[in-house]
């Protein structure tokens, strides 16, 4: 006997494949999204290196105008001495560290002035990109 047919209601959701093709273009910009950034961390790290040199450079030479000297440390900077009008200021409040070290930048005292120093990704003297040294005395 052919009763009448029980219509099957539409089951909601998605396909295996419809669930696949999404999870597949997720995954494709994510890739996408991940190798653009990847790169950046370098350069920010060499423009905040650049930034903090020459911060340093300029407490050194507000240094040297008022003492006649530059100073013979970074430490200096924060803890110098009795300055010529009789009073003592810090020129810089929090001495800033080397992005890729950590420590405080390389400093020298040379016949030139001071140099302000860091090693860049490679931490080792020389190197191209972001391997490059970068210092107070680069050429812009």
């Amino acid at each position: 006997m052919n009763g009448p047919k029980t219509q099957r209601p539409q089951q909601a959701g998605f396909s295996l494949i419809e669930l696949i093709v999404v999870i597949t273009i997720i995954g494709i910009l994510a890739t996408t999204v991940v190798v653009s950034v990847a790169g950046r961390t370098d350069s920010a790290k060499i423009a905040v290196a650049k930034k903090d040199i020459q911060a340093i450079d300029a407490a050194c030479e507000m240094f040297n105008i008022d003492h006649g000297r530059y100073p013979d440390s970074l430490d200096e900077l924060r803890n110098p001495p009795t300055g010529n009008d009789g009073t003592t200021k810090s020129y810089i409040k929090k001495m800033s560290k080397d992005p890729w070290t950590g420590e405080p930048y390389v400093y020298d005292l040379t016949d030139e002035g001071p140099w302000i120093l860091s090693y860049g990704a490679d931490k080792s003297e020389g190197g191209e990109d972001i391997n490059k040294d970068i210092d107070n005395r680069e050429e812009e």
